[in-house]
């Protein structure tokens, strides 16, 4: 019987210090919002964006899953957040985007 080993997640002490290790070079910018120990980021740069999804442990925050292009509901669920936080932080991240195209006008 073989045991299948999976590497555990790169944890931080913010989700800012994650970005600021694997940050594209020129201007960054990073939205957060969090909803009890999930959190959820979209980020931008010069070339690329995309979004990632956290949990806080042990008063660290782990990378659930983080790439280029947006996360749906179910594929935060898939990456372990509960369907409730997941919601929660879909609905908070797009309220934060709409305020800032309000801003924008």
């Amino acid at each position: 019987m073989t045991l299948a080993m999976t590497t555990p997640p790169a944890c931080y002490a913010t989700v800012d210090a994650y970005y600021v290790t694997h940050r594209e070079r020129g201007p960054f910018h990073t939205d957060l919002v969090v909803d009890g120990r999930y959190a959820m980021a979209a980020w931008h740069g010069t070339h690329s964006g995309g979004e990632g999804a956290f949990e806080r442990r042990s008063g660290r925050w782990c990378v659930l899953t983080n790439g280029g292009g947006a996360l749906n509901v179910d594929e935060l669920v898939r990456f372990g957040v509960p369907r409730p936080n997941a919601e929660r932080l879909s609905a908070k991240l797009e309220r934060v985007f709409a305020a800032r195209e309000q801003r924008a006008r």
